[in-house]
């Protein structure tokens, strides 16, 4: 039965573990969600002004370079947004926050 409560208590001890470094995690969603929005502005921002070239393509085509262009903001998001994510301490959140909102130059 020790051997179980103490079992039982790391198990409840990762958890909380766990839980703490997700709950934290929820302290960079704001930033992220600006970085996502400022990043699909630029994207549609960029299609607009191509759009004069782009006017003879077809719908498919147009489609295609839609979704091409989504992929990549998607995958160059990805590290910061992961960077963010990942952060284990409340201290080290704060500065990848502050990092982001500086290098993509976010509102505050």
């Amino acid at each position: 039965r020790r051997r179980e409560m103490l079992e039982a208590e790391n198990i409840v001890t990762d958890e909380l573990s766990k839980y703490r470094l997700w709950q934290q995690s929820l302290g960079a969603i704001p930033t992220i969600a600006k970085l996502q929005e400022k990043a699909e502005t630029l994207r549609v921002e960029e299609l607009q002004k191509a759009s004069k070239k782009l006017s003879k393509l077809s719908a498919a085509d147009l489609e295609a370079v839609d979704r091409l262009s989504k992929g990549i903001v998607a995958k160059l998001l990805h590290g910061p947004m992961n960077h963010l994510r990942q952060q284990k301490e409340i201290e080290s959140t704060r500065a990848a926050i502050q990092q982001v909102q500086q290098a993509f130059q976010l509102e505050q």
